[in-house]
């Protein structure tokens, strides 16, 4: 009973806790083509299994108990003995079968490890979609044509050549490799020199060469008359390009009137006129920051223990798919928050409300019920 809702539960979520066992994990897999089967396989799920995701998050044991009309303790203990038979069939036989979804066994180094089984296609979007068979076709030819091809195929009858063309190959063949030996020897010979480059030889080379006439001059730095300036003469010309004495009266001059044109009276003025806009300034930052304040934005991620008690719609083993569930409950109007996973948990809880006391989430918990389903359960985090 217990495999069966554990395979519905697949369907519907992205990640399913045995508690005391571990965590069945599905992910997306999309369409595939078999070359060899000549087949389109739809998108699907493929389930892979985390044994330390062991903590229990309440949906298996509330699914059992809304579905079989029990109590939740009932329910509690028959994943209990669900989980001792699937270890006890592991310990004697080293192999337990999960019917429908995948084959645990221990491997030599008694490890844990999850192989699925391809029975049911668990993704809502292409459920109930066959594989598809795209064979090649083949044209078949009639058994006359095909006599007549074979014939035509046949290997042709080689015909022995004369003495005199078999002779002129030969001189062929010994000519070009008697050219080749003579160009290769001369190359080689050639690069022996000292002053010979057989960069030269490159035919591009010859070519440029023909478009540039002029020859290639040493540049000197100074010409064969060229004299040097003595340090004397060096500041001489400074000088007279200069104009030091000039420029230095004009600084002098200006210095003088900005001294005529500052008077304590004008800073004074200055000072008050310039007191007032700086007052009202920071009056107006104040504003500003009061006003800053007051706007707070709706928080929709709790990263950290508070203390309530969440009524909780479900688990996402990733944080896109919780932040997808929580736009739509918020756009129904509920307060809606993503708690992160907490220590030794990878799933991402969405919650639907969120009270300080356990009486008061319990409470309400029937009201949510007619809205969200019996699955909801409430979580102190």
């Amino acid at each position: 009973m217990v495999e069966t809702h554990i395979k519905s539960l697949l369907y519907d979520h992205d990640c399913v806790i045995i508690p005391e066992f571990g965590g069945l994990i599905t992910r997306y897999v999309s369409a595939r083509i078999n070359p060899v089967k000549h087949t389109l396989t739809p998108p699907s799920k493929k389930i892979a299994f985390n044994e330390k995701l062991v903590l229990n998050d309440g949906l298996l044991i509330s699914t059992i108990a809304y579905r079989n009309n029990v109590s939740k303790e009932v329910a509690q203990r028959m994943v209990t003995e669900f989980v001792h038979q699937a270890k006890a069939t592991l310990h004697t036989e080293s192999k337990f079968e999960l019917r429908d979804v995948g084959v645990f066994r221990y491997n030599q180094e008694r490890k844990l490890e999850f192989e699925y089984v391809a029975a049911d296609n668990m993704l809502e979007a292409s459920f109930g979609l066959p594989d598809l068979v795209a064979r090649p076709i083949r044209i078949e030819e009639p058994a006359v044509l095909r006599t007549l091809l074979k014939e035509r195929q046949q290997e042709p009858v080689h015909v022995k050549q004369p003495l005199r063309k078999r002779l002129k190959r030969a001189y062929n063949v010994a000519a070009g490799l008697a050219l080749t030996g003579l160009t290769m020897s001369a190359l080689y010979f050639l690069s022996l020199q000292t002053d010979y480059n057989l960069s030269s030889l490159n035919p591009i080379m010859l070519v440029s060469s023909g478009f540039n006439t002029t020859t290639a001059v040493t540049a000197d730095k100074y010409t064969s008359d060229y004299v040097p300036f003595t340090e004397e003469e060096r500041y001489a010309n400074y000088q007279a390009i200069l104009p030091v004495a000039a420029e230095t009266n004009t600084v002098e001059a200006e210095l003088a009137t900005e001294e005529e044109e500052y008077s304590p009276e004008a800073s004074e003025t200055l000072a008050d006129s310039v007191q007032q806009p700086i007052n009202e300034v920071v009056a107006n930052s104040n504003d500003i920051a009061e006003t800053s304040s007051v706007t707070n934005e709706p928080v929709l991620t709790i990263k950290g223990k508070t203390g309530r008690f969440y009524i909780i719609t479900g688990g996402y083993s990733t944080e896109e798919n919780a932040g997808i569930s929580r736009a739509a409950i918020r756009q129904e109007g509920h307060d809606s928050k993503v708690l992160l996973p907490g220590k030794g948990s990878k799933l991402f809880r969405v919650s639907v409300a969120d009270f300080e006391t356990a009486e008061e989430a319990h409470a309400a918990l029937a009201n949510f019920r007619k809205s969200f389903g019996e699955t909801i359960w409430v979580f102190n985090y």
